[in-house]
């Protein structure tokens, strides 16, 4: 789970910071870096699993275009770090496994552009890359004290840079840990250190990977989430929902029981049913051909395949599965959920949505959801600690004609204004007026 971001140099993000909750909504009119955020999690969490272009390829634009213009240029450097928290054991893709004595740690990673001797751009590469445990003396996620966190005693970092800066150290913690750390150059790199982290000999940093590589983004197509999905087809849900009938099949045999046929499924449906009251039911079928297909059945007696209901069905019943998966983990990211949804039922969908990130004592497991909304109606539910305000500020430096805009982000928003810090803190009402400035998109 990401308990802090910190984003410089990357699209309309300065010197930016923001503590995230286990349930985190972002709130602002369009065109106001909304989206923008996303983006950054999703290079992060990208750059955790692949190389730097195509970490880039899959994000919408050219990848020039996702450093910071400024008055004075574009930037050629994007940092992005992260603070975390990981379980405190796990395993590897080998069926090994391992223990991680420091659940608080930091990531951090940068980027740059490289240019020829005629100054055209032939590549982005990594510059700077460092991990370190955090000290229970700098951890200001005080929602996680009911899980108790190890904080360890690692002094050196996992990942830092050698002293002449031209390679990195990576430090073996695992069982046949060697006396010297392993050593990267920088020449040139194409992808980060964390991304080439494949066994539980690292376990520290494998927990990052699959931590960061846990960012989930939930961006539902319609069409995909009705066609039915093949028995080899895998079982967490794509970010497209196409595999939406082999997940609930999945989550129906593994928690079904005698006296309960449907197991978890029953659950997805009765919060369907929370929201769509005619709904009574969600079925799930394997044809001749062992493909799975779901059906959802209302109270009339009709029962309707996936490829006739509604694309608002669809996209609830698609949040509702990742939101009652026992296997969910990690961070979700899903924007505009008042989309489809009646304004009436929009106190009951925040609710099923924030218990679903409730940090439990003695549970070791986390789960986060972060919303992106331009809906007052949904920030009427939200409670004050859940909200995050963004806004675009615009400023004309000293000397130049063009401005320059960044993405601001506050957190803090109470009851009444808050007039000594501005920059962190804002009332509901200015939460109110922001919604209602135009905007086009982002």
């Amino acid at each position: 789970m990401l308990t802090k971001i910190e984003i410089d140099g990357f699209k309309t993000f300065s010197n930016f910071e923001l503590n995230l909750k286990p349930f985190t909504a972002v709130v602002g009119p369009n065109a106001s870096g909304k989206s923008n955020l996303f983006d950054a999690l999703q290079l992060l969490a990208a750059l955790a699993e692949t190389d730097v272009h195509t970490a880039f390829q899959d994000l919408r634009g050219e990848p020039e275009e996702f450093f910071r213009r400024t008055a004075d240029g574009q930037s050629n450097t994007i940092r992005i770090a992260a603070e975390l928290y990981l379980k405190s054991s796990g395993s590897d893709d080998f069926g090994r496994k391992f223990a991680v004595p420091s659940q608080r740690l930091r990531y951090e990673v940068e980027l740059q552009i490289g240019y020829d001797r005629s100054g055209a751009p032939i590549g982005i590469y990594v510059t700077d890359e460092f991990c370190r445990s955090l000290k229970r003396s700098e951890d200001r996620a005080n929602y996680l004290s009911p899980l108790n966190p190890n904080y360890g005693r690692y002094s050196v970092p996992f990942i830092r840079k050698n002293d002449s800066g031209d390679a990195l150290l990576v430090r073996q913690d695992g069982p046949s840990k060697s006396g010297n750390p392993m050593q990267f150059s920088l020449r040139e790199a194409s992808r980060t250190v964390l991304s080439t982290i494949s066994s539980a000999e690292f376990p520290h940093l494998y927990a990052v990977r699959q931590a960061l590589s846990a960012i989930r983004f939930l961006e539902i197509n319609p069409q995909a989430a009705r066609k039915p999905s093949d028995r080899f087809e895998k079982t967490t849900l794509r970010p497209d929902a196409a595999n939406l009938a082999a997940v609930l099949n999945r989550i129906r045999e593994q928690t079904r029981r005698d006296d309960r046929p449907d197991g978890a499924l029953s659950d997805i449906a009765a919060d369907l049913a929370s929201l769509i009251p005619s709904v009574c039911g969600v079925e799930v079928q394997a044809d001749d051909r062992r493909d799975y297909a779901f059906n959802v059945r209302f109270t009339t007696d009709l029962t309707f395949s996936s490829r006739v209901i509604s694309d608002g069905t669809l996209r609830l019943l698609a949040l509702l599965t990742v939101l009652n998966d026992p296997d969910r983990r990690g961070t979700l990211c899903y924007e505009e959920p008042e989309n489809g949804v009646h304004d009436g039922r929009i106190p009951t969908l925040v609710e099923i949505i924030r218990e679903a990130t409730l940090v439990r004592k003695g549970s070791g497991q986390t789960f986060q959801v972060l919303l992106n909304t331009h809906s007052p109606k949904v920030m009427e539910e939200l409670h004050d600690e859940e909200i995050v305000a963004a806004d675009l500020v615009t400023a004309l430096k000293p000397g130049h004609t063009e401005s320059t805009s960044r993405t601001r982000m506050r957190t803090g928003v109470t009851a009444e204004s808050d007039l000594f810090e501005p920059e962190k803190h804002l009332s509901r009402a200015e939460v109110d007026r922001l919604l209602q400035r135009p905007g086009d998109s982002g």
